[in-house]
């Protein structure tokens, strides 16, 4: 089974300053670029199966990027649907 992550409109009040809409603008998309970063890394890894190379290499990035996404509680909200992907985002403390 999987799930369909659906992004909230996160926009804020207007009367914030200008320099703090942009820093909190940026760092929205910041996260959004890990975010993703972390499925396209997870899914090359799981496609690159036969490749023993590629798949070491995607796995390395994402598990550089775990601590991150971890810290930032995604990992309390989203469960990996992979069980081998899971165990190994698991074991990475």
């Amino acid at each position: 089974m999987h799930a369909t992550l659906a992004l909230l409109d996160t926009t804020l009040p207007s009367t914030l300053p200008a320099h703090a809409a942009r820093a909190a603008d940026d760092a929205e998309f910041a996260a959004l670029i890990w975010l993703e970063e972390f499925i396209a890394l997870a899914q090359r890894a799981l496609a690159a199966e036969d490749d023993e190379p590629e798949r070491r290499r995607c796995e390395d990035a994402l598990l550089r990027r775990v601590p991150y996404l971890r810290a930032a509680g995604l990992f309390d909200v989203f469960e990996i649907a992979d069980p081998a992907l899971r165990a190994m985002v698991d074991a990475h403390a």
